[in-house]
Protein backbone atom coordinates (compact mmCIF):
# COMPACT_ATOMS: atom_id res chain seq x y z
CA UNK A 1 0.00 0.00 0.00
CA UNK A 2 2.22 2.87 -1.53
CA UNK A 3 1.72 6.53 -0.43
CA UNK A 4 1.47 7.96 2.77
CA UNK A 5 -0.92 9.59 4.99
CA UNK A 6 -2.54 12.64 6.74
CA UNK A 7 -1.69 12.85 10.26
CA UNK A 8 -3.72 14.57 12.70
CA UNK A 9 -2.99 15.88 16.09
CA UNK A 10 -5.16 17.51 18.29
CA UNK A 11 -4.99 18.63 22.18
CA UNK A 12 -3.08 15.61 22.94
CA UNK A 13 -2.11 15.03 26.37
CA UNK A 14 -0.31 11.81 28.40
CA UNK A 15 0.07 11.41 31.98
CA UNK A 16 0.89 8.53 34.07
CA UNK A 17 0.30 7.99 37.41
CA UNK A 18 3.32 7.60 39.61
CA UNK A 19 2.39 6.60 43.42
CA UNK A 20 0.41 9.78 45.44
CA UNK A 21 1.49 12.41 42.19
CA UNK A 22 0.97 12.95 38.07
CA UNK A 23 3.31 12.93 35.75
CA UNK A 24 2.22 14.68 32.37
CA UNK A 25 4.44 13.69 29.58
CA UNK A 26 2.35 15.58 26.83
CA UNK A 27 0.25 19.01 27.30
CA UNK A 28 -1.89 19.93 25.04
CA UNK A 29 0.12 19.37 21.45
CA UNK A 30 -1.42 19.72 18.21
CA UNK A 31 0.09 19.70 15.09
CA UNK A 32 0.10 17.67 11.65
CA UNK A 33 2.21 15.70 9.29
CA UNK A 34 1.07 15.99 5.72
CA UNK A 35 0.92 12.91 3.46
CA UNK A 36 4.41 11.97 2.11
CA UNK A 37 6.06 14.20 4.07
CA UNK A 38 9.54 14.32 6.25
CA UNK A 39 9.59 15.26 9.40
CA UNK A 40 12.49 15.57 12.33
CA UNK A 41 11.67 16.00 15.45
CA UNK A 42 14.14 16.75 18.37
CA UNK A 43 14.24 17.92 22.19
CA UNK A 44 15.85 17.15 25.69
CA UNK A 45 15.63 13.50 26.76
CA UNK A 46 11.83 13.85 28.82
CA UNK A 47 10.81 16.29 26.66
CA UNK A 48 8.43 13.78 25.11
CA UNK A 49 9.44 12.70 21.87
CA UNK A 50 9.45 8.76 22.69
CA UNK A 51 5.87 9.33 24.18
CA UNK A 52 4.76 10.79 21.05
CA UNK A 53 5.48 8.21 18.47
CA UNK A 54 3.99 5.82 20.38
CA UNK A 55 0.85 7.59 20.93
CA UNK A 56 1.19 7.99 16.78
CA UNK A 57 2.10 4.61 16.21
CA UNK A 58 -1.17 3.48 18.69
CA UNK A 59 2.12 1.93 20.68
CA UNK A 60 -0.36 3.75 23.42
CA UNK A 61 -3.38 5.48 23.87
CA UNK A 62 -3.76 9.31 25.03
CA UNK A 63 -5.02 10.75 28.17
CA UNK A 64 -6.55 13.73 26.58
CA UNK A 65 -7.00 14.29 22.58
CA UNK A 66 -7.57 13.02 19.26
CA UNK A 67 -5.72 11.57 16.69
CA UNK A 68 -6.89 11.20 13.37
CA UNK A 69 -5.02 9.02 9.95
CA UNK A 70 -6.92 10.60 7.24
CA UNK A 71 -9.54 11.98 9.12
CA UNK A 72 -10.15 8.63 10.84
CA UNK A 73 -9.51 7.98 14.80
CA UNK A 74 -8.80 4.81 15.90
CA UNK A 75 -8.77 5.63 19.65
CA UNK A 76 -12.00 3.96 20.26
CA UNK A 77 -10.79 0.57 18.33
CA UNK A 78 -10.83 -2.77 20.11
CA UNK A 79 -6.61 -4.03 20.82
CA UNK A 80 -7.09 -6.52 18.26
CA UNK A 81 -8.01 -3.92 15.28
CA UNK A 82 -5.40 -1.72 15.96
CA UNK A 83 -2.81 -4.31 16.49
CA UNK A 84 -4.43 -5.02 12.62
CA UNK A 85 -4.14 -1.24 11.86
CA UNK A 86 -0.76 -0.60 12.91
CA UNK A 87 0.89 -3.66 11.31
CA UNK A 88 -0.61 -2.84 7.53
CA UNK A 89 -0.32 1.08 7.73
CA UNK A 90 2.62 2.03 10.18
CA UNK A 91 6.40 1.04 10.10
CA UNK A 92 8.62 1.34 13.00
CA UNK A 93 12.27 1.51 13.43
CA UNK A 94 14.44 1.98 16.98
CA UNK A 95 17.60 2.98 18.22
CA UNK A 96 18.06 -0.47 19.24
CA UNK A 97 17.41 -2.32 16.30
CA UNK A 98 15.60 -5.73 17.64
CA UNK A 99 16.58 -7.97 15.50
CA UNK A 100 15.94 -11.56 15.74
CA UNK A 101 19.49 -13.34 16.38
CA UNK A 102 18.53 -16.40 15.30
CA UNK A 103 17.46 -15.38 11.98
CA UNK A 104 19.23 -14.40 8.86
CA UNK A 105 19.16 -10.76 7.53
CA UNK A 106 16.43 -11.33 4.84
CA UNK A 107 14.28 -13.90 7.16
CA UNK A 108 14.11 -10.36 9.91
CA UNK A 109 12.66 -8.54 7.04
CA UNK A 110 10.04 -11.20 6.32
CA UNK A 111 9.10 -11.30 9.90
CA UNK A 112 6.33 -8.58 10.04
CA UNK A 113 4.51 -10.71 6.64
CA UNK A 114 4.84 -13.77 8.37
CA UNK A 115 3.11 -12.06 11.69
CA UNK A 116 0.25 -11.03 8.67
CA UNK A 117 -0.15 -14.43 7.12
CA UNK A 118 2.79 -14.12 4.94
CA UNK A 119 2.75 -13.94 1.10
CA UNK A 120 5.13 -16.09 -1.36
CA UNK A 121 5.35 -12.59 -3.13
CA UNK A 122 7.19 -10.49 -0.17
CA UNK A 123 10.38 -12.90 -0.13
CA UNK A 124 10.68 -10.96 -3.37
CA UNK A 125 9.80 -7.54 -1.79
CA UNK A 126 12.04 -8.20 0.70
CA UNK A 127 15.21 -8.93 -1.39
CA UNK A 128 14.58 -5.50 -3.29
CA UNK A 129 14.33 -4.05 -0.05
CA UNK A 130 17.76 -5.31 0.83
CA UNK A 131 18.91 -4.45 -2.35
CA UNK A 132 17.55 -1.32 -1.67
CA UNK A 133 19.33 -0.58 1.38
CA UNK A 134 23.39 -1.85 0.17
CA UNK A 135 22.76 -5.41 1.44
CA UNK A 136 22.26 -7.50 -1.55
CA UNK A 137 25.26 -9.43 -0.38
CA UNK A 138 23.98 -9.98 3.18
CA UNK A 139 20.51 -11.67 2.91
CA UNK A 140 21.65 -14.72 4.55
CA UNK A 141 23.76 -13.39 7.25
CA UNK A 142 22.45 -13.13 10.86
CA UNK A 143 22.83 -10.22 13.01
CA UNK A 144 26.15 -11.15 14.82
CA UNK A 145 27.84 -11.24 11.23
CA UNK A 146 26.83 -7.58 10.29
CA UNK A 147 27.76 -4.74 11.67
CA UNK A 148 26.01 -1.69 13.72
CA UNK A 149 25.03 0.16 10.37
CA UNK A 150 24.33 -2.92 8.23
CA UNK A 151 21.87 -4.43 11.39
CA UNK A 152 19.77 -0.45 11.57
CA UNK A 153 19.86 -1.21 7.56
CA UNK A 154 18.12 -4.15 8.07
CA UNK A 155 15.72 -2.20 10.29
CA UNK A 156 14.85 -0.14 7.58
CA UNK A 157 14.27 -2.80 5.53
CA UNK A 158 11.58 -4.70 7.85
CA UNK A 159 10.06 -1.64 8.83
CA UNK A 160 9.16 -1.15 5.00
CA UNK A 161 8.24 -4.45 4.05
CA UNK A 162 4.62 -3.55 4.39
CA UNK A 163 4.33 -0.66 2.61
CA UNK A 164 3.26 1.73 5.66
CA UNK A 165 1.64 5.02 5.08
CA UNK A 166 3.41 6.16 8.13
CA UNK A 167 6.93 5.70 8.92
CA UNK A 168 8.22 6.40 12.47
CA UNK A 169 11.47 6.16 13.81
CA UNK A 170 12.83 6.59 17.54
CA UNK A 171 17.04 7.48 17.98
CA UNK A 172 17.17 5.46 14.59
CA UNK A 173 21.17 6.47 14.70
CA UNK A 174 21.55 6.85 18.11
CA UNK A 175 23.78 3.86 18.34
CA UNK A 176 25.83 4.59 14.86
CA UNK A 177 29.17 6.92 14.49
CA UNK A 178 28.56 10.09 12.86
CA UNK A 179 29.48 8.90 9.51
CA UNK A 180 27.41 5.83 9.44
CA UNK A 181 24.70 7.63 11.14
CA UNK A 182 24.42 10.29 7.94
CA UNK A 183 24.32 6.73 5.91
CA UNK A 184 21.24 5.74 7.65
CA UNK A 185 19.63 8.68 7.83
CA UNK A 186 20.02 10.21 4.24
CA UNK A 187 18.96 6.38 3.16
CA UNK A 188 15.47 7.25 5.31
CA UNK A 189 14.97 10.43 3.56
CA UNK A 190 15.14 8.82 -0.20
CA UNK A 191 13.36 5.48 0.63
CA UNK A 192 10.59 8.39 2.24
CA UNK A 193 10.39 10.15 -0.82
CA UNK A 194 10.55 7.21 -3.13
CA UNK A 195 7.57 5.69 -1.61
CA UNK A 196 5.95 8.80 -1.12
CA UNK A 197 5.64 7.81 2.94
CA UNK A 198 4.80 10.35 5.57
CA UNK A 199 8.06 9.63 7.81
CA UNK A 200 8.99 11.05 11.48
CA UNK A 201 12.48 10.97 13.06
CA UNK A 202 13.27 11.43 16.52
CA UNK A 203 16.66 12.48 16.92
CA UNK A 204 19.42 14.47 19.27
CA UNK A 205 21.46 15.26 16.39
CA UNK A 206 20.96 18.68 15.28
CA UNK A 207 22.72 18.25 11.89
CA UNK A 208 20.49 15.50 11.01
CA UNK A 209 17.74 17.87 12.40
CA UNK A 210 19.08 20.82 9.40
CA UNK A 211 18.92 18.24 6.71
CA UNK A 212 14.88 17.67 7.15
CA UNK A 213 12.17 19.55 4.85
CA UNK A 214 10.96 20.38 8.41
CA UNK A 215 12.32 20.72 11.89
CA UNK A 216 9.58 19.86 14.85
CA UNK A 217 11.33 20.37 18.08
CA UNK A 218 10.02 19.48 21.84
CA UNK A 219 10.56 20.71 25.44
CA UNK A 220 8.45 19.88 28.59
CA UNK A 221 5.70 17.60 26.58
CA UNK A 222 4.86 20.40 23.93
CA UNK A 223 6.06 21.66 20.55
CA UNK A 224 7.65 24.81 21.04
CA UNK A 225 9.43 25.31 17.39
CA UNK A 226 8.14 24.51 13.97
CA UNK A 227 10.21 25.07 10.94
CA UNK A 228 10.45 24.29 7.11
CA UNK A 229 7.73 22.00 5.39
Amino acid sequence: MMGGITVEVKNLSRSYRRADRTIEVLRNLTTTLSSGSFTVLTGPSGAGKSTLLHLLGTLDRPTEGTILYDGRSFLDSSDRDLAAFRNARIGFIFQFHHLLPEFSALENVLMPTWIAGGKKEAVERARQLLTEVGLEQRLGHKPSELSGGEQQRVAVARALIMEPALLLADEPTGNLDSHTSLEVFSLLRMLSGKLSMTCLVATHNEVLARMAERHLAMDDGQIVSDSGG
